[in-house]
């Protein structure tokens, strides 16, 4: 796009259902079409004026603060531009997870993707995104990549079974790193309080996560971010997608609240079919001290507490504790469906599913709906 020799390796790419939108590919340094690729798909940062162009401009073109991290990973990026929002919430608006998975099913369309190796992130405001899509999208994704974003409220087992790596810098609000803002960015845009939070929870509900807070400010353009960055490369490359993880959750709505939460009733293996009325907790953050740090007591005195909120919805947590049981807690719930294959059961044996503490006798029936899963146990509560 560029003109250089470099060109024939990125795309602008125009998707039909999509047409005021741009999605740019950078093909690595040795691309070979005939074999599998993963995926990197990328949210960008920015707020509600950033053009359709920031993807190119500022991340992934010849000049963007990541190229030099994507020229070596062995993944085709895709960097589509944000929905229009009245907002820097641009890639939490309703509506973005279908056209995140537009852009996946684009890029299936035109190479070789391996499908159990697409991580999903975001940085600033993509890192918005990512704390909210990530929840939306863990079983699509081989990994997730929280950086430099925020949440308000979140079930973060949502996550369950995807691999999350959450990078933020620990001077992201301080007056030091302000360039270019005329004053310190402010806490409640994304201080490292939101990283911090989401580490302390997915350390008490065991959800595999790397928690990497670096010396750094906000830009990727302060060395500590980059080697970071670095750091978060090389770990993507190991991550391959667990379709069958053992433990996973199926929470909705779900999301980050931020501003809203989305009704999402399937997720890996598991399916909400009829809900029950009532409501569920979720965990929400509530920042604390100054919200412009100008001096560094000002910045050691940002923090943020954790509470509780209910809303309306239905939560599954389940285990697939082998030989063809499976343990379950059930909230306002009433028909729920497991999706299973041979390869994580015996499809052709009975099951017990252990709900809420009453045994479930089950016969699997067939199933095509859901590849990679060839059979499915209705159960009813």
């Amino acid at each position: 796009m560029n003109g250089s020799e470099d060109s024939s390796r990125e795309k602008l790419i125009r998707m039909s259902a999509y047409p005021k939108d741009n999605l740019y590919c950078l093909e690595p340094l040795g691309f070979r079409p005939e074999q599998k690729t993963g995926l990197f798909l990328f949210m960008h940062g920015g707020d509600r004026s950033t053009p359709k162009s920031a993807p190119y401009d500022n991340y992934i073109g010849p000049g963007g603060s990541l190229r030099p991290f994507l020229e070596s990973l062995p993944f085709i990026t895709a960097a589509p531009s944000a929905p229009d929002a009245p907002d820097g919430k641009r890639w939490n608006r309703p509506g973005c997870t279908e056209y995140l998975e537009a852009v996946i099913r684009e890029m299936e369309s035109r190479y070789n993707i391996d499908q159990d190796r697409i991580i999903i992130g975001g940085y600033s405001m993509g890192g918005f995104g990512a704390y909210h899509q990530g929840q939306l999208l863990a079983d699509r994704a081989a990994g997730l990549w929280l950086a430099a974003g925020a949440w308000l409220e979140a079930d973060f087992r949502s996550m369950l079974g995807t691999p999350v790596y959450i990078l933020h810098g620990k001077y992201d609000c301080a007056a030091h790193y302000s360039t270019p803002h005329p004053e310190p960015r402010h806490h409640d845009w994304c201080g490292v309080s939101f990283a911090r939070a989401a580490h302390e929870l997915m350390l008490r509900d065991d959800i595999a996560h790397v928690y990497d807070e670096h010396d750094g400010g906000h830009a990727v353009s302060w060395e500590p971010t980059q080697m970071a960055v670095r750091r978060f490369v090389n770990w993507a490359v190991r991550q391959k997608r667990q379709p069958f993880a053992p433990r996973i959750a199926l929470v909705t709505p779900r999301g980050s609240a931020d501003p809203a939460l989305e009704m999402r009733p399937h997720s890996r293996w598991l399916e909400l079919n009829e809900a029950a009325d009532g409501e569920i907790d979720f965990d929400k953050i509530m920042l604390t001290g100054p919200n412009i740090a100008h001096t560094i007591d000002e910045l050691n005195a940002q923090s943020y507490c954790l509470t509780k909120v209910r809303h309306k919805g239905s939560r599954i947590l389940a285990c697939n504790d082998g030989n063809n049981h499976f343990t379950v807690t059930a909230e306002n719930v009433k028909v729920f469906t497991i999706f299973t294959a041979p390869s994580n059961s015996d499809p052709a044996k009975p099951f017990t599913v252990e709900c809420n503490g009453r045994k479930y006798s089950c016969r699997a029936g067939k199933s095509d709906r859901r590849p990679p899963y060839t059979a499915f146990i209705r159960v009813e509560l």
